[in-house]
């Protein structure tokens, strides 16, 4: 098993990031990178936001990659659950046809408040392969493909702020 952990800061309120969080997936034309990531199912049933979004991976799998999975496997499925009072998103990401026997990545994210003016979104992600020979290769690829994501999905979100600070959404 391979884990990571990655902290995140950004420079505004908690408030501002966690709507940043959810909105901008309302307004994916202004985000060419959300463009594989396709929410599929979406419920709340009190403080948990309920959701199954499927992520193409297509021609950018990493060769590790499209070597095990089965053909036509493009896309991973992710199911989470993201409970409103306490700010904690947990997360299961397998390839999809239930392939998780390939890698399992099982994660959790935190949203919490540094200061007035700055938030924190910590991540501590654990990726499983039972691929033999080869599931440490596997797991490794898979946590720099998730830490270079984390990345630019947190230029993504502050890009989104930006926008929601100038209210051009």
């Amino acid at each position: 098993m391979k884990t990571i952990e990655i902290t995140q800061e950004f420079p505004v309120p908690l408030d501002v990031l966690l709507k940043a969080r959810q909105e901008r997936y309302k307004h994916l034309d202004k985000f060419p990178e959300l463009k594989n990531v396709k929410i599929i199912e979406e419920t709340q049933n009190g403080n948990i936001l309920h959701q199954v979004r499927h992520i193409s991976i297509g021609a950018s799998a990493p060769p590790i990659l499209a070597q095990v999975l089965p053909k036509g496997a493009d896309t991973l499925i992710e199911e989470s659950d993201f409970y409103l009072d306490t700010n904690v998103h947990k997360f299961k990401v397998i390839p999809s046809g239930g392939n998780d026997n390939l890698f399992l990545i099982e994660g959790e994210s935190i949203y919490e408040k540094k200061d007035e003016n700055t938030s924190l979104r910590k991540y501590k992600i654990h990726i499983t392969s039972k691929v033999l020979f080869i599931g440490g290769a596997i797991e490794a690829a898979i946590a720099e493909i998730y830490s270079n994501s984390l990345k630019k999905d947190q230029e993504s979100i502050k890009h989104f702020i930006e926008l929601l600070q100038k209210e051009e959404l």
